[in-house]
């Protein structure tokens, strides 16, 4: 129904915004994340919108910066017992780059920093969402992994016909215990590794 909303941000707090469009004010919800890049009040906005209606809450707006936090949120409702608030306090709490290192990487102990997430929740979104989490801006992912060397060895990989969080796993394992200054060794070092879990 909506897929992003241009105009004029007319009144901005830390969890909402009002987007003046031609004279309508459109009110979204926001997660800290996009709060931290608004420009000031009377500038022109452009927020990514997820549409959502329920019986109890009736319609309700959802505004992100970028398409990458959009995304997350749309995976985040699909897992059980997730709902909006819990998503946007996710994508507050951590980036998405961090969330997604968190689930590919098992960091339980992270997520459950999320306000309203516990232990057993965030084994569920890991469980459910490892799968998954690749379709959430892989760039950007490998870029944060450590550096372009990381992302330009992630991107090579994929090229190879290698898995995303296989790649992802890979990379960041190898490079918490080398620093990596080439990018050809790298990816020597991440095909040899997963030649091994093949192996086994």
């Amino acid at each position: 129904m909506f897929a992003y909303l241009k105009g004029l941000l007319a009144e901005k707090q830390p969890v909402s915004v009002v987007i003046d469009c031609n004279g309508v004010g459109y009110e979204l919800s926001i997660p800290l994340s996009t709060y931290d890049r608004l420009p000031e009040s009377g500038a022109e906005l452009k927020l990514m919108v997820h549409y959502q209606f329920s019986e109890s809450d009736g319609p309700r707006l959802f505004g992100f910066f970028s398409e990458d936090e959009r995304s997350l949120f749309r995976l985040l409702l699909g897992v059980s017992k997730i709902g909006p608030r819990t998503a946007i306090a996710v994508l507050s709490a951590l980036s998405v780059t961090d969330f997604t290192r968190a689930v590919l990487e098992n960091n339980t102990g992270l997520i459950s920093t999320v306000p309203g997430l516990g232990k057993k929740s965030s084994e569920r979104l890991v469980l459910e969402l490892k799968d998954k989490i690749s379709a959430v801006g892989p760039a950007n992912i490998y870029a944060a992994a450590a550096g372009s060397i990381s992302a330009d060895a992630g991107a090579a990989l994929m090229t190879l016909g290698y898995s995303q969080v296989l790649i992802m796993k890979t990379l960041a394992g190898l490079t918490k215990k080398i620093q990596y200054d080439s990018v050809e060794l790298l990816v020597k070092d991440t095909i040899r590794e997963l030649h091994k879990k093949r192996i086994k």
